[in-house]
């Protein structure tokens, strides 16, 4: 399924995205719910005001398969990690371990990451293997499946030269997100940031990012991948139902769609609001 533009919330022109902290703080003391595009220099300043030293990044060059995210996206998740300061990041969908391995290079060295991934699951994704370029750049469901055989083959490669510290911060999980529980694991309320990157159906998404919400406990930060993905597009009509109830942050040249709340939302808008 594709998105088009009748399936993208309205109210936001991302040929004219905010420039500047402090607009973005007018955009959400003045205006009511919907998508507020940003440049990307409105987090760079806001990590520009936090920090007297230039803020370093961290990274692998991105895989040059289809399912990871770009450089753009990693520069950006790392200054929003960057002004949030997490203690606890918890990711939807390992993949490869490339944004895992971001966040651990990219955050405070007591910042603990969770990961959740499906297991080795190629025994029913043979087929998967002989989708064309074409299908699966058209077809949700077919990029879906080629993206778990690639893992199930691959592993979380970008995770195997990390450093024994960053091990003890790292907790893999294997399992069906949809059968997550969080309570459980002792991570309700106590989740500072979390990123949605697994499974793209309407079910998966509702559920991953109910999941979400309990783990901020009221305060913090979801983003979510695929927003606007031209594959995607069911992750893209999840989002209107978003920004029909809050202010959704998006970056215009990346996929992501960054929502925020309570004590995070109020340290993100404060941080350089008088700067550009």
């Amino acid at each position: 399924m594709q998105a088009g533009a009748q399936d993208l919330p309205a109210g936001a022109d991302p040929s004219r995205p905010i420039e500047t902290p402090a607009a973005l703080v007018d955009r959400f003391t003045q205006g009511g719910p919907g998508l507020a595009y940003i440049k990307p220099k409105v987090l760079f300043l806001k990590t520009e005001a936090l920090y007297a030293d230039p803020t370093p990044l961290s990274i692998h060059l991105p895989p040059s398969g289809i399912g990871s995210i770009s450089l753009l996206e990693a520069a950006c998740l790392t200054a929003l990690s960057r002004i949030l300061r997490p203690r606890r990041i918890f990711e939807f969908g390992t993949f490869l371990g490339y944004s895992t391995s971001l966040f651990l290079a990219n955050s405070e060295t007591d910042c603990q990451v969770v990961s959740v991934d499906l297991g080795d699951v190629s025994d029913d994704l043979r087929e998967a293997a002989d989708y064309s370029d074409a299908e699966l750049r058209s077809d949700d469901r077919k990029n879906d499946d080629h993206l778990r055989l690639t893992q199930a083959r691959l592993g979380p490669l970008y995770l195997r030269g990390l450093s024994e510290a960053d091990r003890r911060r790292l907790t893999l999980l294997h399992q069906d997100s949809r059968t997550l529980d969080t309570a459980a694991l002792g991570l309700d309320g106590k989740v500072d940031l979390v990123f949605i990157d697994g499974g793209h159906d309407l079910e998966t998404i509702a559920s991953d990012t109910a999941k979400a919400r309990a783990m901020l406990g009221g305060s913090g930060a979801i983003v979510w991948h695929d927003f606007n993905s031209t594959i995607h597009g069911e992750v893209t009509r999840y989002m209107a139902g978003e920004c029909a109830q809050d202010i959704i942050v998006s970056v215009p040249g990346t996929l992501l769609a960054i929502g925020l709340a309570g004590a995070a939302r109020d340290a993100f808008l404060a941080a350089a609001v008088t700067q550009g």
